[in-house]
């Protein structure tokens, strides 16, 4: 399973489908899960006055996943989401694509107002 939330203050609407297929897919791939148990959702571009110059061309992803990811898989998640983003926004510059992995134990999370954990009992 795999969450992928994407904060940004680019103008994304006429790509944020394709943009939001290619990082899911990038996700998956990397972390060898199926796509129909992630979920993409990318937030609307924030007006100039909500951010500072920084922020600019910028693309946050925050990944919210199960522990114990190997590093490799990881290297490969932020490769994959990169080339994603950058395969629809062009390259901005450096420092623009940041993703952010965030683990959690199936302790820490439910579906369908069941804890992960007590899920995987049954």
């Amino acid at each position: 399973m795999a969450t992928i939330i994407g904060v940004t203050a680019l103008p994304l609407t006429k790509e944020q489908q394709q943009l939001c297929a290619g990082v899911a897919k990038g996700v998956c791939d990397a972390f060898h899960l199926d796509i129909n148990v992630s979920s993409m959702m990318l937030l609307p571009s924030l007006p100039p006055e909500c951010h500072g110059p920084s922020v600019t061309d910028q693309i946050t992803y925050f990944i919210y996943t199960a522990p114990n990811k190997p590093d490799e898989q990881k290297r490969e998640l932020v490769k994959n989401v990169h080339d994603a983003t950058v395969a629809v926004t062009g390259d901005r510059g450096k420092g623009k694509v940041i993703v952010i992995i965030k683990e959690h134990a199936d302790n820490n999370v439910g579906v369908d107002g069941v804890l992960r954990l007590d899920a995987k009992k049954s």
